[in-house]
């Protein structure tokens, strides 16, 4: 038998349990869905989580609680007394937090004053009459300091909508919010595919737990007075997810107001963000997806290539296109980075600027990157050529994905099996008729993306050219990565695996552990909760 919460009419009310914390003492069995509906566990207060969830819940509804078996087919939570704080410490800062929260209800009752004197009166018998004081007078104005305790309640908030790279941002968002909600957070969705952007003043002067985009531009949405920002007036931190060279979000990142942050897959992402935007920067890469079907798949794809084929040359005609003076830079430009495949495009850039004895500031040198951004494209559909021409020429069968296949230079060799576009989900599967797959990045010297995650989820050994997030995380025996500069010796490292069925297996089933312990999206959530916890306790 298990004490489990019930919301019944004719139960005990939330003023109840407000003003007796004793009819809660114990375990008490709550249907998550019951929790979540209500806003979850609010994890910044230091003390009687349990019992401030449980109000909140009886606000809804009055509860009761009954002794029963548990429901087999019902998700539960146990909730002990003092979970984050069992010395209960703090217990008088939560009792001062619901008097700020349940103040207008408490002067309609007419026990707002009695409320306060008892509290006031455990003070003083504590020695801490002063610090409560001063602390109930935030609560009760319900300025900042209360904020930073009742947004742990708020609901979140996830912008969706931009149908771009075959729907992929919607799915980070969707995978996202889901996970969010398995970690017992209520998840709201705003979708600017099937809503007006006006709809979004509607969340004016809301307070939310998080504010979440998945490379959205509503972060840099102004008012009518072209001033301000209209999140400067949507309350709580604001993430936004980029995945692409943070230059191409100039436009995006140039706005300023507080509590907003970046989240992105590359560690050199995260330095220049800081360094030329001047935001807060979060390492933090996408996680994989797997396939709904569970079954073991014939693995009857010897080496697959899910993404684009990006014809160089006609990146290379639009760098001809630009003014004389910016045509040289580019072609420079470009000209690094094809001998130093190692660098950033940031780095490759200062390397130019160097050699032509030149010194820009932060704000010139992000508006030459900015009008040379084009120039990593060039950069990342040349490394990819050449890559895939020295597997196709060691005559090794690449099976590739997607309708820019069909037309490109590649398509009348032998060894390349041209496949029509496909979506997120049926790539998983593809994934699990793999037995090897590549990964080329789009010049990310230091990222994680999901593509590898996917693979190695799916059961495939990954086959990705190196970068610096790997190291300390993946070794040879999870994965098989290779170097730009030393392509010519990837197609015997391939081989070698075609060769050792057994050895083979073993890397896969190797990345595939470390990727579900790592780089699952309930991984991300459990992540992310930890970031809010750690803004609350180092920005305020």
């Amino acid at each position: 038998m298990a004490r489990v919460l019930k919301q019944t009419e004719g139960g005990v009310t939330w003023l109840e349990l407000l003003l007796d914390e004793t009819i809660c003492e114990g375990p008490v069995w709550i249907e998550k869905e019951m929790a979540v509906r209500a806003g979850g566990v609010n994890a910044y207060l230091s003390a009687k989580q349990k019992y401030e969830l449980l109000i909140r819940i009886a606000a809804e509804q009055p509860v009761a609680f009954m002794d029963e078996k548990l429901d087999p087919d019902i998700k539960y939570i146990r909730f002990n007394d003092d979970e984050k704080n069992s010395s209960g410490e703090d217990g008088w800062k939560t009792d001062c937090y619901l008097i700020g929260r349940y103040g207008v209800e408490l002067q309609t009752e007419g026990i707002f004053d009695d409320v306060i004197t008892a509290v006031l009166s455990e003070a003083q018998t504590a020695g801490r009459e002063t610090e409560t004081i001063a602390f109930l007078e935030h609560m009760i104005r319900k300025d900042a300091e209360y904020w930073k305790l009742a947004e742990g309640s708020c609901d979140i908030l996830v912008y969706k909508g931009d149908d771009v790279c075959h729907n992929v941002l919607n799915i980070f968002a969707e995978q996202f919010g889901r996970a969010l909600s398995r970690a017992g957070k209520k998840v709201n969705y705003f979708d600017c595919e099937k809503q007006d952007i006006g709809e979004l003043t509607l969340y004016m002067n809301q307070h939310f737990q998080a504010v979440i985009g998945v490379q959205s531009y509503l972060f840099s949405v102004k008012m009518k007075d072209e001033v301000n920002y209209l999140h400067e007036y949507i309350y709580g931190p604001k993430y936004n997810f980029i995945f692409d060279h943070p230059v191409w979000m100039r436009t995006h990142l140039k706005q300023q107001y507080p509590d907003f942050y970046v989240l992105t897959h590359d560690m050199n992402y995260v330095n220049f963000i800081e360094k030329y935007f001047h935001h807060n920067a979060i390492l933090f890469p996408p996680a994989g997806m797997m396939s709904d079907d569970i079954q073991e798949k014939e693995r009857i794809y010897d080496l697959t290539f899910v993404g684009t084929y990006g014809d160089y040359w006609n990146e290379v005609l639009l760098i001809h296109q630009m003014e004389r003076k910016k045509r040289f830079f580019a072609n420079h430009f470009l000209l690094i980075m094809r001998k130093n495949s190692a660098l950033t495009a940031e780095e490759a850039l200062q390397k130019v600027l160097e050699l032509r004895g030149m010194i820009l500031s932060d704000e010139e040198f992000l508006d030459l990157l900015y009008d040379l951004r084009r120039v990593i494209y060039c950069v990342m559909h040349y490394y990819r050529d050449r890559v895939l021409r020295c597997i196709l020429q060691s005559g090794i069968k690449l099976d590739v994905f997607g309708d820019s296949w069909m037309n490109c230079p590649l398509t009348s060799h032998p060894n390349l099996i041209c496949h029509p576009n496909v979506t997120v989900e049926e790539s998983l599967d593809i994934w699990k008729k793999s037995k090897l797959s590549l990964n080329i990045m789009s010049w990310h010297k230091g990222g994680f993306t999901e593509r590898m995650a996917n693979i190695m989820l799916a059961g495939a050994v990954l086959v990705t050219d190196d970068t610096t997030y790997l190291m300390g995380k993946y070794t040879d025996e999870d994965l098989l990565t290779f170097s730009l500069e030393e392509r010519e010796k990837l197609p015997d490292k391939i081989k070698y695996l075609f060769d050792h069925e057994e050895y083979r297996k073993i890397i896969a089933q190797n990345g595939k552990q470390k990727t579900l312990l790592q780089h699952t999206w309930d991984k991300r959530a459990e992540q992310f909760l930890d970031i809010l916890d750690k803004r609350l306790r180092t920005d305020f």
